[in-house]
Order: C-alpha cells, then structure tokens, then sequence
C-alpha cells in the first residue's frame, strides 16, 4: 500500500514492519559498538510498550512527556503513546525542573518518561506539583536501584507489562493504531520562549508527515540510506529532517553513542543526508579555521593555497559560469589534496544532501561550505508553518533561504511580513485560543518574519518582525543577519547586536570562543589567569575589531557596528540567556546587561560589573569583573 495511504505515524511503523521486517531500521551505538533494531524489533517495542501504558491507565487524548537523550526508547515511547491515541511532548535534556515543571503543567501530561537518573530526580523534585503526575518511567536504569517511590516504574517492566496485556486483549494494538486518523494530534511542541513563556504548537499527524513528505521531494531519500539523530528529539527539527523521513523513506536513524560524539560517530556512519543546525555549521567552520592556524607549515600552505580554488568554482557555479579545463583541473588537484581528506575528517565522504535546519546561515559558512566540496542547502522551517522554502540542486543562492516548498502558499503583506498557507500548518496553540486566532488570522500562518523575494521566486529572510532595528537617524538594520556573520569569525562564538530608536548607532555584545583563543594565546605567548581576564585583553579586542571591519564591510555606513565589548562568560541557557535550542533571549539579555549597555552609549570606556551566577549543582554566586568598551575604528587602518 502506498505511504500516502498511512496517514499517521503508527500506521507508517506497521506499514514498514510489513514490508521490511528484519530489515535494519535503526541503529545506536553503545559501547563502542553499533546495535542494530529490525523494523520488526522496532514494532514489537512499540506495541507491547503503547499496551503497557494503555494497562497503566493511558486514554486516548491523554498527554505524555518524554525528556532524555536521543536513543531508540524516546522514540518508541512517542510512537507507543500515539499508537495508543495519546499525544507526546518533548522536554530538552538541560531543562531545569521548572521548565520541566512548565511543560509537564501546562500539557496536562499524565505519563513521564525519562532516559536516567537526572531526569528522575527532576520529576521526583516535582512530583507533588503535578497531580495529574501518574508514572514516571526511566528507560536506563542506573543508579535508580534504590529507589522505591510507588510513581517509579521501568521501561521494560512496562513493556512486560504489554505482553501480558496482550494475551488478555489480542489485536487492541491494531484496533488502537487503524481507527485513528491524520487529523488526531501527534504532539505538542514548545516553542523556544525567547520572548514570552513557551508556546505549547499543536502538530497533527498529517502535518507531519506532510512537512517531511515535502523535504525529501527536495531530498530524494530510500532504504538503503543512512540518516543520524543529532537534532534534539524535543525539537520539532528532528520529526522534519529525520525522523519522520527516516519513516516514510525506510532509511537507517542512526543515534550517536553521545552528544559529544556526533562528529565521529557519524564519520563512522558515513550518512547519505547531514542536517545541522546554524550552529553547528558555523561551529564547524570556526574549527576548521582554527586547526588551520596551529596546524603544520606544511598542511597551512596547502590549505591557503587550494582554499581559493575552492571558492573560485564555488563563485563560477553558482553564477552559472563556465572556467577553463585548467581552472577545472586545479580544482580535480585541489579536491584530493585537501576538500575529500577534510570532507572525510568531517564525517561528510558520503553526504548527498547537506542541509540546514531552523534559522538562516550566514552567506561566508556557506560559501566555505561549498569550497571544500559540500553542496550546502538553506532550508526555511517554522514548527508553526512547516517546511516553508529551502534551495533546489543547481539554483542556490547565498542570501536566498529557496523557493516555497511544493504546496505551500507565500505572500508578503505591507508591512513586510510573510504569510504562509499550506497542509504543513499546526493547528493551534495549546490553551491559548486568542493566540491562535491571531496567528492563523485569514487562514495564513502569521510567521513575525520579515521576508523579501528576489526576482526569481526566492525568499530572503531578513529578520524577525520584532526584531527588526531601527536607530535615532531611521536607519534600519536586521540584528540576525549582522550576528550570522560576526559568528563566521574563528574567534567569537556568539554575538548579540544593540540599538533601538533612542540610539544613533548599533554596537554589539560577543562572546569569544575560549577554547580557540586559550590555543592563540599559548602559541603568541599572550598569559592570562581566567576566561574573564583573557576576554580583556587588548590583542584579543584587536582580533575581534578586524572581523568587526569585516563584516561592517557588507552593510550601508549607517547600521555598522561602532561600538563592543567582549563579555567575561558565555551567554548560557541556564541563566535564561539563551533558550533550549540557543537562540538569543534578547529582551532578558538586554534587561541583564541593562547598565552595561547604558555605559556603551554613555560613552564610559570601563564599567566594574557584578552579576549573578548559577552553578550546575545549585549553588548561586556572584562574579566582578571589569569590561571595558571599545571602539571599532580603533586600531583599524
């Protein structure tokens, strides 16, 4: 039968369970060692699994909230808890428990399932909070042995649970799964919250499944294809590009042994389609860059001479331009001397389709990108809208984020903003109905971007609507863009870019990246004692000014950045500064850094500053430090 005709997520898993059977469909690495699941594995965990729950007293409609790394029992316990009619919602591994608190509160969860013992004790914490709180079940059981709370229950008791169900209730499961439909909700995903609370999106089955229906139209995938799961789970990125493609194609989900091993692991694996985030594709760039700067003479020469090849026939075919057999023949050089050694230093060998998920790259990564031989693709989702745009092989464009996808309706309004129409929509926000009403207005997905499109079709993004700045002069400027590409930089790690309508110039917030300058000052012989106290240092700031110089090269005299500083610390998601998925909480940030800024435009060249600080155990202290402002013409030629 074909996918078209399975139309939810349960459905697809017994479709698949009936046409591959013992076929690999995902593989985790443990130990060292890759363990391989077979859709029929796969199927059985998540029926007995979803009987279980349905045994602990789970209805149809029914709220349960997973949080815990991506491993195999996330994602049965989502299918399960849809095959049995309930809805699913993500928590982010880091949440502090009152964000775990927010989440499982306002969902009205019944169920937690939870990877180990952190995550446990952030619902014990918790628990008398919660009373619609039924179960809590942990899937990796260690150091939970001598636990004996009556809410505590494991996931494979749970799962024997099933088994026994069965045998008293033989073909529930398959009831349960095939009277559902594609309009039933599959889950609820919570918004980054960088302005407001949370937003609980509403995503039915058909959404979905339609949304990663269109991305592989655009990214042709099938069985004998290898995908990793390196999005958070929670995140709605991951049932895009991963996920539910990997259900719909038959494609292996690979799941790293951990977080901090995705680059290797996926060396190992070798995927046919690699989705990074922005970050990651701007955080791999910078470590290129800065291996190249400690690397050998040798392998530095090499680099500096086939990187400009490299770019040449990157501006050549993306310009539709025709070379010389010469220049072609340098590049064939240049690619096995350096682009496929690095290609496969980066995991990347066998990548036919390298793309972005969520915000937009700067147009210097993605150029790099494509340099050494990636064909890097910006894709446009919103896990409101769906998948809106991305590029088509052979019609990228750098500024461009694509064209719409198939299906999907976009129109700009006078103001600038894009709407957006399609199968791919959520339904609404969850217990926030004037919200919704505001957002689904008309029939269009009110998005808050301030889009353009170009001549041919192509969507520019330039900003949130919100955030779009405008100076005491009137001269406007788009802060995401200019922080897109002071992250290009080998040395700054984050950027957040000031102004507003009572200020006549734009200056900027950075973080520099410690691990790659604490390597620059070891090889320029430049001594520091802490992170804040390299922060500060005079040739760090002269570093920093010349990619300042840089980028202010690419936007009008007016909206240039004239002003920074280089904070002590990172921005941290655990002090609010940055949400789950780090992006910028701009207005805490802001409210935060509130006298800083005010010394940045006083015209102050020093301020002592005192702030407020949690540790990862808990405990709360207070840091001083001296940040000085800086002008970005100094020390420029």
């Amino acid at each position: 039968m074909p996918t078209e005709n399975w139309d939810t997520i349960p459905k697809l898993i017994m479709h698949n369970r009936e046409r591959w059977g013992c076929r690999v469909a995902m593989c985790l690495k443990e130990f060292g060692i890759w363990q391989g699941y077979s859709w029929q594995d796969y199927y059985g965990k998540v029926k007995h699994f979803s009987l279980g729950l349905v045994g602990l007293g789970l209805k149809p409609g029914d709220v349960v909230c997973i949080i815990g790394d991506n491993e195999p029992e996330w994602f049965w316990g989502e299918f399960a808890t849809q095959a049995a009619g309930g809805i699913a919602t993500g928590m982010f591994v880091d949440s502090a428990p009152s964000e775990v608190k927010y989440i499982a509160d306002h969902s009205d969860a019944k169920f937690a399932i939870v990877n180990d013992q952190e995550q446990t004790d952030k619902f014990l914490e918790i628990k008398e909070e919660l009373p619609l709180l039924k179960k809590i079940i942990y899937w990796n059981p260690k150091g939970l042995k001598n636990y004996n709370d009556p809410i505590l229950i494991s996931f494979a008791e749970v799962i024997k649970m099933g088994k026994a169900y069965e045998e008293t209730a033989p073909g529930l499961f398959e009831q349960n799964v095939r009277k559902q439909k594609g309009d039933d909700i599959a889950f609820i995903y919570y918004t980054s919250g960088t302005t407001d609370l949370p937003k609980g999106v509403i995503l039915t089955h058909h959404a979905l499944i339609n949304t990663a229906r269109e991305f592989i139209i655009r990214y042709p995938l099938d069985e004998n294809d290898d995908l990793m799961s390196n999005f958070p789970a929670a995140w709605v990125g991951d049932s895009f590009f991963a996920t539910i493609p990997h259900l719909l194609t038959g494609a292996r989900l690979n799941f790293p042994e951990k977080p901090e091993t995705i680059a290797e692991d996926t060396r190992e694996v070798g995927p046919s389609l690699v989705t990074y985030g922005p970050r990651q594709w701007e955080s791999l760039v910078s470590n290129i860059q800065a291996k190249m700067i400690y690397t050998s003479s040798l392998r530095r020469f090499v680099y500096n001479l086939f990187l400009p090849v490299g770019h040449k026939i990157t501006d050549a075919d993306l310009q539709g331009k025709n070379l010389s057999l010469l220049s072609r023949a340098t590049h064939w050089i240049a690619y096995l001397v350096l682009f496929k050694p690095l290609k496969d230093r980066l995991g990347l060998s066998r990548v036919r389709f390298a793309v972005t998920g969520g915000s937009v790259l700067s147009p210097d990564t993605l150029r790099l990108i494509h340099a050494i031989g990636i064909e890097l693709r910006q894709n446009y989702v919103t896990t409101e809208a769906g998948f809106i745009s991305s590029h088509s092989s052979g019609e990228i464009k750098l500024e461009s984020v694509g064209r719409p996808a198939l299906g999907t309706e976009v129109r700009i309004t006078e103001g600038g903003e894009l709407l957006v129409r399609s199968d791919s929509m959520f339904s609404g926000y969850h217990k926030d109905p004037a919200k919704t009403a505001a957002t689904l207005a008309g029939g269009w997905c009110h998005t808050g971007d301030a889009v353009n499109i170009d001549e041919d079709g192509h969507l520019i993004f330039m900003e949130r609507l919100e955030h779009m700045g405008e100076l005491s002069s009137g001269v406007q400027y788009a802060p995401q863009y200019i922080e897109s590409q002071l992250r290009f930089s080998t040395y700054i790690k984050n950027a957040i870019v000031i102004g507003g309508k009572n200020r006549d110039f734009v200056s900027a917030i950075l973080n520099v990246d410690f691990a790659v300058l604490a390597k620059w000052a070891e090889h320029n012989q430049v001594t520091y004692t802490t992170f804040a106290d390299l922060s500060q240092k005079e040739a760090v700031a002269d570093l920093v000014r010349r990619d300042l110089g840089r980028v202010n090269g690419y936007l009008p005299e007016g909206a240039r950045v004239k002003k920074f500083v280089l904070l002590h610390r990172e921005f941290d998601p655990d002090e609010a500064e940055l949400t789950r998925t780090r992006k910028l909480r701009r207005a805490f940030i802001e409210e935060r850094y509130r006298e800083l800024i005010n010394t940045i435009y006083s015209g102050d060249r020093e301020l002592e500053i005192k702030l407020p600080v949690t540790y990862r155990d808990g405990r709360k202290g207070i840091i001083t430090t001296s940040i000085k402002v800086r002008t970005v013409s100094d020390g420029l030629q």
